[in-house]
C-alpha cells in the first residue's frame, strides 16, 4: 500500500488548511511592525512624456507626510535593469508609460500617503506615444536586432510543395489578476542592513537591484518571502519595481515601510501577456505533411525590456510546437512601445509561438478535407528527429496520445452527433478543436539551471527544509517537502517548510519556467541524501542484537518514521531515536544541497543548442458551443491527455492542468485588455475585466494523466506541469471556429480575432452573412436565426 505522503501520491497541501480556514498570511497580513509607514506613488499622467518639473513642498506639508523621495534621492544606482540595463526607478527627463513612478510619498497612514501623493506637483509636457506593434517596427524601435532559427532552406523547399498557405494573425493581452496585490514590506535593521517582505518569484533579483539601489552590498539586503498570493509570472521580474521602491523608503527614514498597489493601480500600471502580430507562411504536400514554414513573431514588449527578449526566445522555440518541419525560419523582434513593461505570464511566449502554427495546422486540414487530428499525427515528432534549433526529441508520445484522446472522447460518434446538431439548430452551432503540446522545460539561460536547499534534522526526528522555490499557490512547498520524505522514510507532519529567504538559500534562481519542483526537488533530494548516509552507520549499530553482525548500512530500510533491516522488520528503532542517538554521538545532523541541471546550452547568435533537459508532451480536445445572436460560448466538453512522467503528486498535478486550462481558455476567448489612444488601460478593474468563473467550466472535463517511466524526467522521473497545459486552452479558439464553419461555404477561411470574445464571434458571424447573403446562400430566415 503506497504511503500517503511519499511521492506519487496525493497527500493533503501542506498549506491546504490553513488557506481553506482563513489562517494563510500574507505579506499585509502579518502584524505590523512598530512605527510602519506607508508609501505611494506618484504616477506619470502621460504615457509618453517629457518631465519638466517635480514639486515635494505642497505634499512635505501635509499632515502625517516624513518623506517625498524621487530620483535625486537614490544613493546607489538609478537602475533596476537585469538583463537590459534600460529601466530606471525614477525616469529623469522622460516618463515612458502611463502611470510610470517619477515620485514617492512616505507618511504616517495610507489615507494620507494617497492624500499627499495627489498633492505633488508635476509638470509634464505630453509627447506621441507608440502604442502598437506596428507603430514600433516602423520607427524600428527594437530592444535588440531580430533573432533567427533556421533549418535548410526555406525559399527553396516553396517550389516543392503542393499548396501554399500565408497569413498574418495577432494574439491577444492578458491580466495576471493574481489575488494579492503587488507588495513589499521593508525593515530596516542594524548596521545598515534591510530586510524585504517581498511578493517576488525572484528573491535573489530582488536583492541584487535592491542593494544596487540603496549603494550597497547584497550582503546588506535579506528578501524573505513565506508565500504569494498568487503570480503567474507577474511577480518575477514586475516586483522588483516596488520592492525597491520600499527599500528606498525604508532606508531614508530608517523606518518600516509597506507598499502595496490597490487593485486598480495593479492593473493600470503593471505588465500583461505581450501581445503578438505574426506573419507566417507554410508549405505543405497533398498528405498534410509539413514542407516549410516561415514565421516571423512581433511581440509588443512595453517600455522597457523586462523579460521581453527571453519572451520572444520561448516563442520561437516552440513555434514548432509538436510538428517537425523540414525547412523552417523563424525570426522574432520585441518592440519597445509605451506601455507599462510587459512581462512573464504562465507559458512565458510559448502560447503565442504555438497559436501560429496551431493555425497553420487547422488551414492544412480544411484546405485539404483532412481530419484535424490525424494532420497533428501525421507531422508529430518520431524519435530522435530534430527540432529547427537542433534538438534531438527523445521519447514522443503524441501519435499515442492522440489515439488515446480519440478514444476517451469517442471522437467517431463526437463528430457523427456535432454534424447532426448543427443539421438540426439554426441558433446554435458546434465545433470540436485539437491542439497538442511540446513543451520544453529548463530556462533557456543556462545559468540559471541551478537550485540550493538547506535541510535540518533535529533531535527529536522533526526536520527543518529551506529550499529557493517560491510558494505560489502551485505547492511546491508540498511536492518538496514530499521528496525530502521519501529519501528521509518520515511523514509529512516531520516536515516544516521554512521561508525562501536570501541568507538561507542564496543566488536562488527565480520560481518560473516549470522548473519550481526539478530544481529545488533536486536540491532538496541531495541534501536529505547526505543527511541519510550519515545516519545509516548510526542505525546498523543500534540494530545491532547481541553478539550478530550490524546489518548492512545500505541495506537498511528508512520507512513510515522507522528504521529497520528488511530481513527482520519486526525488530526497528523509531526514526527520533535515531536522530537523538545521532546528534549524541555528534554526527552532522544538516545539508547543503546543490542541483545544476545537466547539458543544457544553448547559442542564440547561431540559434541551436540544447536549450531544455527535456519535453512535455500531451493533447487537448474541445467541443464549444457558439450561439449565433449573442456570441456567447459554451464549452460543451474538453478532454486532455498528459504525459507526466512518474507524478511526484497527482491530485496537484492534476489540479495544475485543469487550473492551466481554465486560464488558457481565458486568454484564447473572453479576456481583452483594451487600451485607448492615450495607453490608458480601460479594463481596471474585476468588473471590466472577464476571467473565467466556475460557471465558465465546461460540461465533461475529462484529465488523463498519462504515468510513464521516462529517461528524459527529472526528480525521481517526474516531469514539470505548471505551464504546458495553458496551451490547451487554445483549443477552446478552434472549436469556435469550427463551429462557425457550420454556417460558412465549404473551404472559406473564418476571419475570428483572438481573443474571441462574444463581440468577435458575432462580426465573423456578420461577415460570413454578409458573404452568404451576397450569393443567396445564407441559411437562416430573415437574415437571422429562426
Amino acid at each position: 500500500m503506497k504511503r500517503r505522503d511519499a511521492i506519487g501520491s496525493s497527500p493533503l497541501h501542506l498549506s491546504g488548511e490553513l488557506h481553506v480556514t482563513g489562517r494563510t498570511r500574507f505579506v499585509a497580513d502579518e502584524p505590523r511592525p512598530d512605527g510602519m509607514l506607508f508609501v505611494k506613488c506618484v504616477g506619470s499622467p502621460f504615457a509618453h512624456a517629457k518631465i519638466l518639473s517635480i514639486d515635494p513642498a505642497p505634499a512635505l506639508s501635509s499632515e502625517g507626510v516624513r518623506a517625498v523621495l524621487s530620483a535625486g534621492d537614490i544613493p546607489g544606482e538609478n537602475q533596476i535593469g537585469h538583463a537590459f540595463l534600460d529601466e530606471p526607478l525614477f525616469p529623469v527627463g522622460e516618463a515612458m508609460w502611463l502611470g510610470q513612478p517619477l515620485a514617492i510619498v512616505v507618511a504616517d497612514d495610507p489615507e494620507h500617503a494617497r492624500e499627499a501623493a495627489a498633492l505633488v506637483g508635476v509638470e509634464c509636457e505630453e509627447l506621441p506615444p507608440v502604442l502598437s506593434i506596428d507603430e514600433a517596427l516602423a520607427k524600428g524601435d527594437l530592444y535588440a536586432p531580430e533573432r533567427r532559427i533556421v533549418r535548410g532552406d526555406v525559399d527553396r523547399a516553396w517550389e516543392k510543395c503542393d499548396h501554399v498557405v500565408e497569413g498574418v494573425v495577432g494574439s491577444g493581452s492578458q491580466e495576471h489578476l493574481y489575488l494579492e496585490t503587488q507588495v513589499c514590506r521593508a525593515v530596516p535593521g542594524e548596521d545598515g542592513e534591510t530586510t524585504l517582505f517581498s511578493a517576488t518569484q525572484a528573491t535573489a533579483e530582488v536583492q541584487e537591484i535592491a542593494a544596487r539601489v540603496l549603494g550597497v552590498d547584497r550582503k546588506d539586503v535579506t528578501v524573505d518571502v513565506r508565500r504569494l498570493g498568487g503570480a503567474f509570472g507577474g511577480k518575477e521580474r514586475a516586483a522588483t519595481i516596488w520592492a525597491c521602491l520600499a527599500a528606498l523608503a525604508a532606508f531614508k527614514t530608517r523606518r518600516p515601510v509597506e507598499l502595496r498597489l490597490t487593485r486598480h493601480e495593479d492593473m493600470r500600471w503593471t505588465g500583461k501577456r505581450h501581445p503578438f502580430e505574426s506573419r507566417y507562411k507554410a508549405g505543405f504536400n497533398r498528405d498534410g505533411r509539413l514542407v516549410a514554414y516561415s514565421v516571423e513573431l512581433n511581440a509588443n514588449g512595453g517600455a522597457y525590456a523586462d523579460l521581453s527578449m527571453a519572451i520572444l526566445e520561448r516563442s520561437m522555440l516552440h513555434a514548432d510546437n509538436a510538428y517537425h518541419i523540414p525547412n523552417a525560419r523563424i525570426v522574432g523582434r520585441a518592440c519597445r512601445t509605451n506601455l507599462p513593461p510587459n512581462t512573464a505570464f504562465r507559458g512565458f511566449g510559448a502560447p503565442q509561438g504555438v497559436f501560429v502554427i496551431e493555425t497553420v495546422m487547422d488551414r492544412i486540414a480544411r484546405r485539404l478535407g483532412l481530419d484535424p487530428i490525424e494532420v497533428r499525427a501525421r507531422n508529430a515528432y518520431r524519435e530522435g528527429q530534430e527540432t529547427p534549433y537542433g534538438q534531438k526529441v527523445h521519447e514522443p508520445c503524441h501519435p499515442g496520445l492522440l489515439a488515446c484522446l480519440k478514444k476517451n472522447a469517442d471522437y467517431t460518434r463526437l463528430c457523427r452527433d456535432i454534424g447532426k446538431f448543427n443539421s438540426n439548430n439554426r441558433r446554435c452551432k458546434r465545433g470540436i478543436g485539437v491542439v497538442p503540446v511540446k513543451f520544453g522545460v529548463s530556462f533557456t539561460s543556462a545559468f540559471l539551471n541551478q537550485a540550493s536547499a538547506l535541510c535540518w534534522v533535529y533531535g527529536d526526528g522533526t526536520v527543518s527544509l529551506s529550499h529557493g522555490g517560491i510558494e505560489m499557490g502551485q505547492e511546491v512547498n508540498t511536492k518538496v517537502a514530499q521528496v525530502v520524505a521519501s529519501v528521509l522514510g518520515v511523514t509529512l507532519d516531520r516536515i516544516r517548510v521554512e521561508t525562501s529567504n536570501t541568507k538561507r538559500t542564496g543566488n536562488a534562481s527565480p520560481t518560473a519556467a516549470t522548473t519550481g519542483s526539478d530544481l529545488n526537488g533536486n536540491a532538496a533530494r541531495i541534501a536529505a541524501e547526505q543527511i541519510l548516509a550519515r545516519l545509516r552507520p548510526v542505525a546498523a549499530g543500534l540494530l545491532a542484537t547481541g553478539n550478530r553482525r550490524k546489518p548492512a548500512a545500505d541495506r537498511i530500510m528508512f520507512q513510515k518514521n522507522k528504521v529497520f533491516d528488511p530481513r527482520n522488520p519486526r525488530r526497528f528503532v523509531k526514526f527520533e531515536a535515531l536522530a537523538h542517538e545521532a546528534y549524541m554521538r555528534r554526527v552532522a545532523l544538516g545539508a547543503h544541497g546543490f542541483y545544476r541541471t545537466p547539458g543544457v546550452r544553448f547559442d542564440r547568435a547561431k540559434g541551436k543548442g540544447t536549450p531544455f533537459y527535456y519535453y512535455v508532451f500531451g493533447c487537448a480536445l474541445a467541443v464549444a458551443e457558439v450561439h449565433l445572436l449573442t456570441g456567447n460560448v459554451r464549452l460543451e466538453r474538453v478532454h486532455i491527455v498528459h504525459e507526466t512522467g512518474k507524478s511526484l503528486n497527482p491530485a496537484i498535478d492534476k489540479g495544475q492542468v485543469e487550473g492551466a486550462f481554465m486560464q488558457g481558455y481565458g486568454w484564447a476567448t473572453f479576456e481583452e485588455l483594451v487600451h485607448d489612444a492615450k495607453g490608458r488601460y480601460l479594463a481596471d478593474t474585476t468588473s471590466t475585466y472577464k476571467i473565467p468563473t466556475i460557471k465558465d467550466l465546461p460540461g465533461v472535463f475529462d484529465v488523463d494523466l498519462v504515468v510513464r517511466n521516462r529517461k528524459h524526467a527529472s526528480v525521481f522521473g517526474s516531469k514539470g506541469i505548471g505551464e504546458p497545459p495553458f496551451i490547451y486552452g487554445e483549443a477552446a479558439y478552434f472549436a469556435i471556429k469550427d463551429a462557425l464553419r457550420a454556417i460558412a461555404p465549404a473551404g472559406a477561411e473564418i476571419d475570428l480575432p483572438m481573443p474571441a470574445t462574444p463581440e468577435a464571434v458575432l462580426e465573423a458571424v456578420e461577415m460570413i452573412k454578409q458573404q452568404e447573403v451576397a450569393s443567396g446562400q445564407w441559411p437562416m430566415e430573415n437574415g437571422d436565426p429562426a
